[in-house]
């Protein structure tokens, strides 16, 4: 179940985004904790393509690190 709406989902991957990039995956939280972020967000029904792009490309930077 996502905590996120449609109307709200583009900040939330913009969030995910910025501190993925800036801090890495293991920064302040753990790994699990960010995958499980991501995974919650990518449950939002009604997602767009593109948005499931950027939150599959989340995960994949999250399993690299």
């Amino acid at each position: 179940m996502s905590a996120h709406t449609v109307g709200d989902i583009d900040a939330a991957i913009a969030h995910l985004e910025s501190v993925l990039c800036a801090e890495g995956a293991s920064s302040l939280f753990s790994r699990t904790y960010w995958r499980e972020r991501v995974v919650q967000a990518s449950a939002t029904f009604g997602l767009a393509p593109s948005q499931q792009q950027r939150l599959d490309r989340l995960l994949e930077r999250i399993d690299a690190s």
